[in-house]
């Protein structure tokens, strides 16, 4: 059809007589010529008309056929590929994630571990004493007096704490999965001061040992750092260094190297890159971990986080005076490093005291016979026992009575009699007559109320550390159970504030302070008894 209407607006053909008379003005060879081109041209117009006629339902169908086929769909979208530029993959350290409880028994369970070595611990009857002790005890004479006072002087360790066989098992089990796993972990032992928490680990480390020299378990290095003997906290570097180097400090000293060198070192070990002398694990127990935490809390980040990474063989345990440490003072990443393993110690009761004080004398009584063999009257080590697990279960407070009850009726020259009532009665009496027991007795009636409801706030939430806004609340209670009693007043808030300050001022109380703790409210900064509890 295109070629039609070309071909319509084309201009006309001559006639004959214009033909003609072209022919007679022209030549006759080019008349012939224009003649025959004339004629070849419609023969060839003929043949086009044909195939123009031809082809014009063939071009409909191709068009049709065109748009068929070329037409963008609506759902299909390109996509250019833009080649990208070839780049060198990073190594990234493996990290395990922490796991919860469930999922670390799944694991065991996985790798075949899932039953459990039955571990025997010792009776509270059967009670021994490690080397060191055996051997000041074998040169004693053979005085029941003279080894009792040794056996219950608070440095004297026995292998079993009576009353802690559960926690011995926990944490010796939960320490020795991760040790035949060939990985890394963490473990936070929390509790109140005089619970048995240091024993107890050294007690389980004794028995890992023991196992280890036995081929029952992998062998490791021990260490221990406490919070109190460092002069800073960033020193807990240098000495975990001196302990993965091989460093002997008993023979060549410690080393003199700094903080940040050791940290350093420690990063590139336990990161895969073993720079000391051998490759085993390393068990370490960090010791009063409140004393290692500092505003930055770099300190225990780093000391957690090497545990997690792969094949650090790293078993950090922390032991803490404070509950809920991790998630008062801790940030989230130091959190999330510490993992799920958690271990609570709670006070002794009053039978717990008394197997911890009678296993001690049955052991200062061995070889010896007769009525010399008797140290402490029953009766003494229960009064005793119950005085103290009525404030706070501090096992030490305990041993020092009885030690201090023996060392008063000692004759060195002469038969030493029994301590009996009588005498365990004095000794507690002039153990409160300390400085700090005469400050309570010349403190007024408020500040002793106050001091007596901080003391019920610890036992009650079991950490040493309490908020002012409970303490109020508790010496609200107290004052409501002695107004029957007595013709008092209730205090007002402005009025315990100003013994709070007066507590503060004399030392009896620490108060939380700092630029943080000055933005709280005084009713959510924490305050915490600086003196012995048996004292108030």
């Amino acid at each position: 059809k295109r070629k039609a209407k070309r071909r319509a607006g084309s201009p006309t053909f001559r006639s004959d007589d214009e033909h003609s008379e072209e022919g007679s003005s022209g030549s006759g060879s080019d008349a012939y010529e224009r003649g025959g081109s004339s004629s070849e041209e419609s023969d060839n117009e003929s043949v086009d008309d044909a195939a123009s006629d031809e082809d014009a339902p063939r071009a409909d169908s191709e068009n049709e056929q065109d748009v068929v086929d070329f037409s963008p769909s609506k759902k299909r979208k390109r996509t250019v590929s833009v080649p990208r530029t070839p780049t060198k993959r990073r190594q990234t350290k493996a990290v395990i994630t922490p796991a919860s409880k469930k999922a670390l028994a799944a694991r065991r369970n996985s790798m075949g571990g899932g039953r459990k070595k039955k571990i025997r611990v010792a009776a509270p009857s059967a009670v021994s004493y490690n080397e060191t002790d055996r051997a000041a005890l074998a040169k004693l004479p053979k005085n029941a007096h003279l080894r009792a006072m040794h056996l219950l002087h608070v440095a004297a360790r026995p292998e079993a704490l009576p009353g802690r066989d559960g926690e011995f098992n926990d944490v010796l089990a939960t320490t020795l999965s991760v040790l035949e796993e060939g990985s890394g972990g963490c473990i936070y032992i929390s509790g109140v001061p005089g619970t048995g928490k240091t024993a107890t680990v050294h007690a389980v480390v004794r028995e890992l040992q023991k196992m280890a020299m036995n081929n029952e378990t992998n062998p490791f290095t021990y260490v221990e750092i406490n919070g109190l003997r460092l002069s800073d906290p960033s020193a807990a570097y240098g000495v975990l260094w001196e302990a993965v180097s091989g460093h002997d400090v008993e023979r060549e000293g410690h080393l003199k190297i700094s903080a940040k060198e050791a940290l350093k070192k420690l990063d590139r070990y336990f990161a895969g890159a073993r720079t000391g002398p051998s490759g085993g694990a390393f068990v370490v127990l960090m010791d009063e971990l409140d004393q290692l935490v500092t505003a930055k809390q770099d300190v225990v980040y780093n000391f957690f986080n090497w545990p997690n990474l792969a094949n650090s063989r790293l078993v950090v345990i922390a032991v803490s005076n404070t509950h809920d440490l991790p998630e008062r003072v801790m940030s989230g990443k130091v959190r999330s490093r510490l993992g799920m393993e958690k271990i609570q110690f709670h006070p002794y009761s009053r039978e717990q005291l008394m197997d911890i004080v009678n296993s001690r004398l049955q052991v200062s009584r061995e070889g010896l016979s007769g009525v010399d063999a008797n140290v402490i009257h029953e009766d003494a080590v229960k009064y005793a026992s119950a005085r103290v697990a009525a404030v706070n279960g501090d096992a030490r407070r305990v041993l020092d009575m009885a030690r201090r009850a023996v060392e008063t009726v000692y004759n060195p020259q002469g038969t030493s009699p029994v301590v009996k009532m009588k005498d365990m009665t004095e000794v507690i009496k002039a153990m409160q007559n300390s400085p700090n027991a005469a400050f309570v007795r010349e403190c007024s009636f408020v500040e002793r109320v106050v001091l007596a409801a901080i003391i019920k706030c610890v036992k009650r939430e079991g950490v040493s550390e309490v908020k002012w806004g409970e303490v109020t609340k508790q010496c609200i209670v107290l004052f409501d159970q002695l107004r029957e009693d007595l013709t008092l007043t209730k205090p007002t808030h402005e009025r315990l504030r100003f013994v709070l300050q007066s507590l503060v001022a004399s030392k009896a109380i620490i108060l939380e302070s700092g630029v943080a703790a000055d933005r709280k409210d005084i009713s959510e900064r924490l305050a915490m008894l600086n003196m012995e509890t048996g004292e108030v």
